[in-house]
């Protein structure tokens, strides 16, 4: 679908210029962006990312493949950056940890009208903390996950 296609690329490029406040626009008002753990609407879409490109502020996209539906469209990408910020996450925050890390994720989008509708990104959580050298069971390492909320009180 010409109109998914355009949309995601819209996105990924707005995320990778850090151009990140004008991402509602993208979305039907009733839209939401999803992924493990956390679920926002289009409005606090941007404070979302701006906690990726923190934690990681050399933030790569790579993509490695899309399959096109009637409605949308299903993306796999790997994302590569240097964890030099901190990381929020549903379970807690990373503190930085200096390490370069990849991990690959899959975007389903769907599309109505010209906007996006949905967009969920499913990741390994557990291979993207370990990859940051962080231990979970015993928190063995110096790098503690701490005990917070969710980046957004808008989970749905």
């Amino acid at each position: 679908m010409r109109g998914a296609d355009r949309l995601i690329e819209q996105q990924y490029a707005m995320l990778l210029r850090r151009d990140v406040a004008r991402l509602p626009e993208l979305y039907a008002v009733d839209g939401s962006y999803g992924m493990p753990g956390v679920t926002v609407r289009p409005t606090e879409l941007p404070a979302l990312l701006r906690t990726w490109t923190g934690a990681f502020p050399d933030l790569r996209v790579d993509p490695l493949g899309a399959v096109r539906t009637a409605g949308g469209a299903a993306v796999e990408h790997r994302l590569t950056g240097t964890h030099t910020g901190v990381l929020h996450t549903p379970f807690g925050t990373v503190a930085p940890t200096g390490h370069s890390v990849s991990w690959q994720v899959v975007d389903m989008v769907r599309v109505r009208r010209g906007r996006i509708v949905t967009w969920r990104s499913y990741f390994d959580w557990g291979q993207l903390i370990t990859s940051l050298g962080v231990q979970v069971a015993g928190l063995s390492r110096q790098v503690p996950l701490a005990s917070v909320s969710p980046v957004s009180s808008g989970v749905r």
